[in-house]
């Protein structure tokens, strides 16, 4: 058996902890205790809790966007001088997100853990994971720009927007569809869901653009 190291001790617990109770019911001693170490070690490895937080949530979503900007980088190099197809670069957003939660060791927490982090509406971690954003958002904001040239950039930015809160329903509420309409979901058939969700998305951009209201306007 293999032994595992102190660190990555320490951030396996947390993130089990932190995707069970949530991160402020999470204090430093439930993690050393539950991980068998002690505080000194904590410290010497990560610093803060805070920082702590940030360790377990990078390690999972680090490898994910530099899977996607690499995929997007290849879909570019292929393409040539054409844009990348607009259900290209959904895959290339999509896949590798939901590779993750299909993996049977890793899938279950992280998507309760990236559910705190969307819905807990905590004002550092959504800071954080803006940071770890930062060349994932330009990229494929580009790249749907690019894909949808006859789309107002405003549509656009709304139409991601939308897409964004799918994505994150369907990774972090995959439970509801059983619940409200029977429909088994099962993370390890990732590739179907991943394509429902690029056709639905990509017909939600393709949509036709309603006129603009008039604020006050009777019918």
């Amino acid at each position: 058996m293999v032994k595992t190291d102190t660190k990555t001790r320490i951030l396996d617990t947390a993130e089990r902890l932190f995707a069970q109770k949530g991160f402020d019911a999470v204090s430093l001693r439930n993690i050393i205790a539950s991980a068998k170490v002690n505080l000194a070690a904590v410290h010497y490895h990560f610093g803060s809790k805070q920082a702590l937080v940030h360790a377990v949530i990078g390690r999972r979503l680090r490898p994910i966007n530099g899977e996607r900007l690499a995929k997007l980088a290849e879909a570019r190099a292929k393409a040539g001088r054409r844009p990348v197809k607009l259900e290209r670069v959904l895959e290339c957003l999509f896949l590798p997100l939901f590779r993750v939660q299909a993996d049977p060791k890793v899938g279950p927490a992280f998507s309760r853990l990236i559910g705190r982090v969307l819905f807990d509406r905590n004002a550092n971690l959504q800071k954080f994971m803006m940071s770890e954003l930062d060349e994932v958002i330009p990229q494929f904001s580009a790249a749907l720009d690019a894909a949808l040239p006859g789309l107002a950039k405003e549509e656009t930015d709304w139409r991601s927007h939308f897409m964004a809160g799918a994505m994150a329903h369907t990774l972090c509420n995959a439970d509801l569809l059983a619940k409200f309409t029977g429909t088994q979901f099962d993370p390890r058939g990732y590739e179907s869901t991943v394509r429902r969700l690029i056709d639905f998305t990509a017909a939600g951009f393709r949509a036709k653009v309603s006129p603009p209201t008039r604020p006050g306007k009777k019918k």
